[in-house]
This record gives C-alpha cells, structure tokens and sequence, in this order.
C-alpha cells in the first residue's frame, strides 16, 4: 500500500492542540475555570498554527490550501459528479472549514476574555455573541466529522488516520 507522508508531527501536535479543548469545552460550563484554560490553550494554539502555516515546509503551508473561489466551485462540481481528485493536503471545502474554525476559535478567545472584563461584565450582547460563536463552531466540528466519514467511505481510505500517523494511504 501506498503512503504519503502529509503531517508533520509538529502539524498534528498543534491540530490536536486545538481541537482536543475545543472538543471538552463543548462539555463545560462556561463559569468553570477549566472552560477559560482549555479555552485560552486553543485561542493560542490558532497563533500557533498561523505562524506554522506561514514557515511550515509540509503541506500545512497556507499555499496548499484551495480557497479560490474558482478551486471550491469546481470541488462542489466534482463532489456532485462523483468524481474523486485528490489535493496535497486539504481538500477546498476543508479548507475553508478550518479557516472558519480557526477565526471563530480566535472570536471565542476573544468574546471570553472580554466577558471576564469590568466594562463588559454581565453584558448580555456579549454572552450572547459567545455562545452563538460556540454553536458555529460546534456546527462546524461536526461537519468536520461528516466530511471526514464522507471521504473515508467515498475514496476508500482511512482519512481521519492522518492526524494521528501523519500519512495518507
């Protein structure tokens, strides 16, 4: 069988950086100062991960992802032909999902630590905006899910091995 060597372990660290505290705060109440670490290690975990994008020599590269609007409409095309193309890292809907989920990581981080602050404490507009910002992601994280399923059954491999292994088979 044939692998290709995608994520560096460098990639993976910092993807599950992120993704196991946004995973758990889901399950914490958002008081609980376990909320605030797991969500302060995620919001900076983002910078991370755009500093990596921007050096990074695999194809965590922000030049390997597709987001022309001209690469996503031609993805959408093939998804609905049933057609398979295979990108160097990430396909164009991914792409777009994980810049969605890495900006409303940084709003979250952002919208929390405000509400935490003497002008903006008890402000429902605030609190609000969080938790609307938390429901985009979570909707977002399951789409993630999906699209992961979607492409295992569909092009037949174990995709959502790559963030453990590093490979695509």
């Amino acid at each position: 069988m044939n692998h290709i060597i995608l994520w560096s372990p460098i990639t993976r660290i910092i993807h599950w950086a992120i993704a196991i505290p946004v995973l758990f705060n889901f399950f914490i109440e958002g008081g609980d100062l376990s909320h605030k670490v797991l969500g302060y290690v995620s919001f900076f975990a983002i910078f991370i991960r755009i500093a990596w994008g921007l050096i990074s020599k695999d194809k965590a590269h922000f030049r390997f992802l597709p987001l022309k609007p001209s690469e996503i409409r031609e993805y959408i095309l093939i998804l609905f032909s049933g057609r398979m193309k295979n990108f160097p890292g990430h396909n164009p809907l991914a792409s777009v999902a994980y810049v969605i989920i890495w900006i409303l990581v940084g709003l979250l981080g952002i919208s929390g630590f405000m509400m935490g602050l003497d002008a903006f404490w008890g402000e429902d507009w605030l609190e609000q905006l969080h938790e609307l910002l938390s429901s985009a992601l979570m909707a977002l994280v399951i789409l993630h899910f999906i699209g992961i399923a979607f492409d295992g059954i569909k092009n037949k491999r174990k995709t959502w091995l790559g963030m453990i292994t590093g490979r695509r088979e």
